[in-house]
Parts: structure tokens; C-alpha cells; sequence
């Protein structure tokens, strides 16, 4: 069941204005959520463009990411704590001056850029590209690095927010990347639960927020039917070896299952 916040926003947030069990395009963005956005033109652009191309679910999903994400960069910024859940960087060892110019390394976004990366990353799910060949990850951060650039954004930053894009679904690659690349792909697993939130003191002030204000709805199911019913469509979209490969297999192999795609 789900019940508003207690606070100035509750008005605005109750199941039915939050577009529970709706379909694209009908996700209602909060002032609490829209002031904790990174007050940047191609912020609100992006925001636009998501909302009106996503489902509720998606695009909720894509903006708990960001949080999670943005969360993420800031312990980057400090000394990873000795957890095994915190998996070693590439970068780990490595001073600013030899990062910069080593492969694999990648920088940290400014918190716009970041911003686009999160709310575009399963963009290219949108029937918009249903017939684009490419794996909807690639669609979706060639879409963000063409608004990005409109923006005057220094290419070196559209890179790293393409590959972070483009890198999203790569187990046990991403994460070992650093800077946007690493902190977008545990933001997604976060959301996901495969991986530790964030420590709370850093997601303090959006708890309540992605709470009550971000439902997860079914986002699971949702996005697992929109990759694989492309993929099945377009058979260029889930190349061997990539998750929406295991999708289409997974449907494929149990065509009969209604629930969360098996091969989520």
C-alpha cells in the first residue's frame, strides 16, 4: 500500500498523482525531486524528454539512480572503506595526474553531466527507437551525448557519460572503472539490490524523497518486458552475451512466463 509523505509535498505525491499503474509519459516529477536537481539547462531538458518517452516506472527508476549515483561519486571522492562490498577500482592506486591519462580510467563528471547519464540510461527502451539496431544501452547514451553536445558540453565529458551509458549492463566491467562510468553502474545495481546502498549519511536528505516520492512500482517487470520485447522485435538489438540477450532467451525458453523476466 502505498501512503504520501508527511510533509509540505504530501499533496502532490499521493499513488494516483505519482501515476501508479500508468503507462508512458505519465510519471509526475515533485517540486522536493525537481529541487534536487542539478540547476542546469540540459538538466531540465533531459528531465523533459525522459518524462514524456518513459514510463512512470522507468523513469522513477532512472532518477532514484541518480541519487544513488551522485551518492556514490562523493565516497569516491573520499578513501573507499576496507569493505568487500566496495570492489577495488582500477584507479584505486592511482594519483589524479596518472589517472588523467590512464586508459581505463575515468573521470568524474560534474554533477550535470552525471544527471543526463542517470535519467537517460535506458532511454533507448523507448518505442521511439524501436527499430534503431543498436543494443538500447548504445541508443541511449548516443541520445545523451547528442543533447549533451547542444549544450556546449566539453567533449571529454560526453565521453565519459556515453561510455557510463553504454557500460551499464557490463558486470564486473564497470565497476571497475572509475569515476562515472563505475559510480552509474552501482547506482543501478543499488536500485536493483545487487549491491550495498550508498552509506545513509549520504543519502540523508533523499531518503524521504525516493521513498515516497519515487515509487518503484514494477520496474522490474517493466523494464525486462521493454529490452526484451525490442530485442525480440530487432534481433541487432541483444547480441550474443549481452543482457538483452538473456532476455530474449530467457522469454524465449519459458514463453509462457508472465512474471519478471528469468533473465533479469
Amino acid at each position: 500500500m502505498c501512503n504520501p509523505p508527511k510533509h509540505e509535498h504530501s499533496s502532490s505525491s499521493s499513488c494516483s498523482s505519482l501515476g501508479v499503474g500508468s503507462g508512458v509519459g505519465a510519471g509526475t516529477i515533485t517540486a522536493a525531486v525537481r529541487a534536487l536537481m542539478p540547476p542546469h539547462p540540459v538538466c531540465t531538458e533531459a528531465l523533459s524528454i525522459a518524462k514524456s518517452a518513459l514510463p512512470a516506472s522507468i523513469l522513477y527508476h532512472s532518477l532514484r539512480v541518480y541519487f544513488y549515483a551522485a551518492a556514490f561519486m562523493r565516497l569516491f571522492e573520499d578513501t573507499l572503506p576496507d569493505d568487500a562490498h566496495y570492489a577495488p577500482s582500477i584507479c584505486s592506486s592511482l594519483t589524479s595526474e596518472t589517472a588523467e591519462s590512464t586508459p581505463g580510467c575515468i573521470a568524474r563528471a560534474p554533477p550535470h553531466v552525471l544527471f543526463v547519464a542517470c535519467i537517460f540510461h535506458d532511454i533507448g527502451t523507448a518505442s521511439t527507437y524501436d527499430t534503431v539496431p543498436e543494443r538500447f544501452e548504445v541508443v541511449s547514451a548516443d541520445v545523451a551525448a547528442q543533447l549533451l553536445r547542444s549544450h556546449g558540453v566539453p567533449e571529454k565529458e560526453v565521453r565519459d557519460a556515453w561510455l557510463s551509458m553504454s557500460l551499464h549492463t557490463s558486470a564486473g566491467i564497470a565497476e571497475r572503472l572509475g569515476g562515472t562510468v563505475r559510480a552509474l553502474r552501482l547506482g543501478v545495481r543499488a536500485d536493483f539490490k545487487s549491491y550495498p546502498p550508498p552509506p545513509s549519511e549520504l543519502i540523508d536528505n533523499w531518503a524521504e524523497v525516493i521513498r515516497w516520492q519515487l515509487p518503484r512500482l514494477e520496474i522490474e517487470k517493466e523494464l525486462g518486458d521493454a529490452v526484451c520485447e525490442q530485442a525480440t522485435q530487432n534481433p541487432q538489438k541483444a547480441p550474443g552475451g549481452s543482457w538483452p540477450g538473456d532476455l530474449v532467451r530467457a522469454k524465449r525458453d519459458d514463453p509462457d512466463w508472465e512474471g519478471v523476466n528469468r533473465g533479469f
